[in-house]
């Protein structure tokens, strides 16, 4: 999945450890990401539990200043390459 790869960039870019990230968010949100959900996220050959609440994906993404329009673009933009291949 896209998002675990900018998830994981965006944090490693900080030089953050997945501990210091999930109490920035805390904090900052206070809204409270476990380190082994914050572990799954970032696995990108785990699907993304669908238990994600979206207000963890968006204080996530706006701590890390991750682009969703960019994320949106690019798992889009990878289906329709699933779709495609799976048309031939």
């Amino acid at each position: 999945m896209i998002f675990s790869s900018f998830l994981r960039k965006a944090r490693e870019e900080r030089k953050m450890s997945q501990i210091e990230l999930i109490r920035k968010i805390h904090d900052e949100y206070r809204i409270d990401i476990s380190t082994s959900m914050l572990s799954r996220y970032e696995d990108e050959l785990t699907p993304l539990p669908r238990r994600m609440s979206i207000k963890a994906m968006f204080a996530l993404s706006v701590y890390l200043d991750i682009d969703l329009n960019e994320l949106a673009r690019k798992e889009v933009e990878k289906i329709m390459k699933i779709k495609n291949s799976n048309k031939k």
